[in-house]
């Protein structure tokens, strides 16, 4: 789907900006901006060292038909998995703002951003980097202590002329600092042995809400795609972030570790605490979900953006989550024999498909 359609269909979408005190006014609404990315391709994108070096580029932003605004950048190529050649041709990029020349546009206060790309041509990847955008803004409804992300249609151009024209969407990632300044804290590199470290309820709505997706590819304690914010109050908190391994997205290259006893991701495992009442101690973040029940559906029906076999997928997958969470005696044999085997491994579970009916 070209760019410009894809900005008429997203004009409609229930995504509003959930933070009262947002500091940046790149997170004030979420239309997609227009941009045009001029770097030298072959080198950013071929850049596989272990440390990527900035490079030199422009961004210009489409204002409207007759206005632009145009950005000196640098730009690198970031990510782990998302790197490999094998796995994506085109990776996630950070782009480094000269700060002053931010002032009075929609990208005043940054300074670097991460930017989530499309990995490869086709169709099909274009409805993953969607629908990871899709997790992010359904995280935003469950709570504020969340990253916030906005839609961008992009023209990528070789400041060469060696590569075609690459026209995409993907998405900016709000800045971590400007997060935890946002939610009245830090971030820390505070030192944590289990997730019980963390402010309760926080882990709660983080671990449910990763069971929602399908996603097993974190971990609270050793901050795998996991940020900490410390609030004033001493509380942590935990911000998740890469969702490209989860279920609902369900990306060719996405594997479950081999530690856990599923075999897809699309199987759900609840890697969250064990308590001691199972799904009655749940009961305060069932509810939570269950209110942003209609919300999240709604917002994932009107995302006609996504090709309409990967919305009704997900659509399905969020249902089955539903159901699950509603029906106490499937809820707590998840929880009671996942979160168990997590804590205490390497003994194996109830057989999976016991647990799914």
């Amino acid at each position: 789907m070209r760019p410009a359609i894809l900005t008429l269909l997203l004009l409609a979408l229930p995504f509003l900006s959930i933070a009262q005190n947002n500091p940046s006014k790149l997170f004030e609404n979420s239309e997609p901006i227009e941009l045009i990315l001029q770097m030298d391709m072959q080198k950013v994108l071929g850049d596989k060292s272990d440390e990527p070096q900035y490079s030199s580029a422009f961004l210009i932003q489409k204002i409207d038909e007759k206005n632009i605004q145009t950005f000196n950048i640098k730009i690198k190529a970031r990510g782990d998995t998302r790197r490999i050649s094998d796995i994506c041709e085109f990776p996630p990029l950070k782009i480094n703002f000269e700060k002053k020349s931010t002032e009075n546009t929609v990208f005043e206060g940054q300074d670097k951003i991460k930017m989530v790309t499309h990995c490869k041509e086709s169709e099909d990847y274009q409805n993953y980097a969607l629908l990871e955008y899709f997790a992010y803004k359904t995280y935003n409804t469950l709570t504020d202590y969340s990253y916030q992300v906005r839609l961008v249609n992009v023209t990528y151009q070789d400041i060469n002329q060696k590569i075609p024209d690459i026209e995409k969407s993907g998405f900016l990632v709000e800045d971590d600092d400007l997060l935890a300044k946002r939610i009245g804290g830090s971030i820390t590199d505070k030192r944590i042995w289990s997730p019980d470290s963390c402010e309760r309820n926080a882990v709660d709505i983080f671990s449910l809400f990763q069971f929602m997706i399908g996603n097993t590819d974190w971990w609270i304690h050793t901050r795998h795609n996991v940020d900490l914010v410390i609030l004033p109050d001493d509380k942590l908190i935990p911000i998740p972030f890469d969702f490209d391994g989860a279920g609902i997205i369900n990306t060719p290259y996405a594997m479950p570790s081999p530690q856990l006893p599923i075999i897809s991701v699309r199987d759900r495992f609840y890697k969250g605490s064990c308590k001691s009442q199972d799904y009655y101690d749940y009961q305060e973040t069932i509810r939570l979900f269950n209110s942003k029940k209609d919300t999240i559906l709604s917002m994932l029906n009107q995302a006609t953006f996504l090709n309409k076999r990967y919305r009704n997928t997900s659509k399905n997958y969020i249902e089955d989550f539903y159901k699950i969470i509603n029906n106490p005696d499937k809820f707590s044999k998840y929880i009671s024999q996942n979160c168990k085997y997590v804590n205490t491994p390497p003994q194996r579970p109830a057989n999976q498909e016991e647990i799914r009916n």
